[in-house]
């Protein structure tokens, strides 16, 4: 049977989440299905936890790399899936999500005509409360100014990879992004969850908004001063919010 989605996990140090992670997975998980995790040299525990799950993890592979782009180009380079997600290791599918996408996946002619298939994700905080749902349909007017598609509840079709290239590894947080910058992407949008993201991490800092910033004018895809508007906009949006949780505590 050929393999229609591959999932990439990058991990590293992610003993408190990957179990959660590989779990939503495990329990979806169909001969169509192929699982990577690319690791980059834990020195906690996420290696043994990775390993108990034996044959489920498709490839398992664990060394020194670059950060997450880096680890997901290298998952790309042996991924033999149609059609490619990723997650991190905070992220965990919602129940019957892979077989959601695998029915749409069966019951679409037109769909191999199609760059990116885009869903919604649930935001939560490190303490699983629920804050947000995010995501929205893609509009190139819209996307080159802010990320609004939920990368990890989206669908990449393999051969965009095989047009536009892999991840610029010159982008730490924002890659993801610059990625989907290259072309005006073909795209059908799914209104409902997929999988649930942990908000927290680089893209979710000053540095995520610096780096989305550097994004824009390699690109050149908008002016100077709208791209310093939105440097100010997100740099103030991240402390204001700082202060706000700090005021709440």
């Amino acid at each position: 049977m050929n393999i229609r989605i591959s999932i990439i996990v990058a991990t590293y140090n992610a003993e408190n989440t990957i179990k959660r992670c590989i779990d939503s997975i495990a329990c979806q998980k169909t001969n169509e299905i192929e699982l990577l995790v690319i690791d980059g040299g834990s020195n906690d525990r996420t290696m043994d936890i990775l390993k108990s799950y034996g044959n489920l993890i498709d490839i398992l592979k664990s060394e020194k790399d670059k950060g997450v782009y880096d680890a997901w180009n290298k998952a790309l380079r042996i991924a033999t899936g149609e059609w490619i997600m990723f997650l991190g290791a905070d992220d965990y599918f919602l129940p019957d999500a892979i077989s959601f996408y695998l029915d749409f996946l069966q019951g679409k002619e037109y769909v191999d005509s199609i760059d990116i298939i885009c869903a919604r994700c649930r935001l939560i905080d490190e303490t699983g409360k629920y804050l947000r749902t995010f995501g929205t349909p893609y509009k190139r007017e819209i996307f080159i100014d802010k990320m609004e598609i939920s990368h990890g509840s989206t669908l990449h079709n393999r051969k965009l990879f095989q047009e536009v290239g892999e991840f610029n590894l010159d982008f730490k947080i924002c890659a993801d992004y610059e990625f989907l910058l290259r072309k005006k992407m073909s795209s059908f949008f799914i209104d409902r969850e997929i999988f649930v993201m942990q908000v927290g991490g680089m893209s979710s800092s000053v540095k995520g908004v610096f780096d989305s910033y550097r994004v824009k004018q390699h690109h050149r895809i908008t002016s100077q001063y709208r791209n310093l508007y939105y440097l100010i906009k997100g740099t103030c949006g991240y402390y204001c919010k700082r202060l706000w949780y700090w005021v709440k505590k």
